[in-house]
């Protein structure tokens, strides 16, 4: 499963300002899952909250890293996470708060970290098998 999401907008195509503000992202069991989208200065404190590290490219959103906020909140732990996110490339941070129970909350994150998995997988093993030829083509004319 690649991990793929899409902008409120595709749902409510009639009003635009949801188009920058929400997005989807699915999970590996093909369940969709809403997140508010900050800029990533404009993040506020969310503990506990689970997030999709987000690069803008165009209309496009990569998904570069998801994961939970620490549940303790502090600006050492919010200047940490904005040097590890800035290392990262990302623009965006995605941010799912609709978690009912800690253990619902857990579940939904458990569902997009395997869908991201799987993404990263994918993405390793295509860049692989698209090396591989140029690989064996060189090793084959050095003989």
């Amino acid at each position: 499963m690649l991990i793929h999401g899409s902008p409120v907008a595709v749902t409510l195509a009639s009003d635009p300002f949801f188009q920058d503000r929400f997005w989807y992202w699915s999970g590996a069991s093909g369940r969709k899952y809403i997140h508010s989208v900050y800029r990533i200065d404009e993040c506020p404190p969310l503990p506990g909250a689970i997030y999709m590290a987000v690069k803008r490219k165009g209309p496009l959103r990569i998904a570069v890293a998801v994961g939970r906020f620490q549940p303790f909140w502090d600006h050492a732990v919010g200047t940490r996470e904005a040097r590890r996110f800035a290392s990262l490339g990302v623009d965006e941070l995605h941010v799912h708060l609709l978690g009912k129970t800690p253990a619902q909350t857990e579940a939904v994150f458990l569902d997009l970290q395997e869908a991201f998995e799987d993404s990263e997988l994918l993405t390793r093993t295509t860049a692989l098998f698209s090396r591989a030829p140029e690989a064996v083509s060189a090793a084959a004319l050095s003989v």
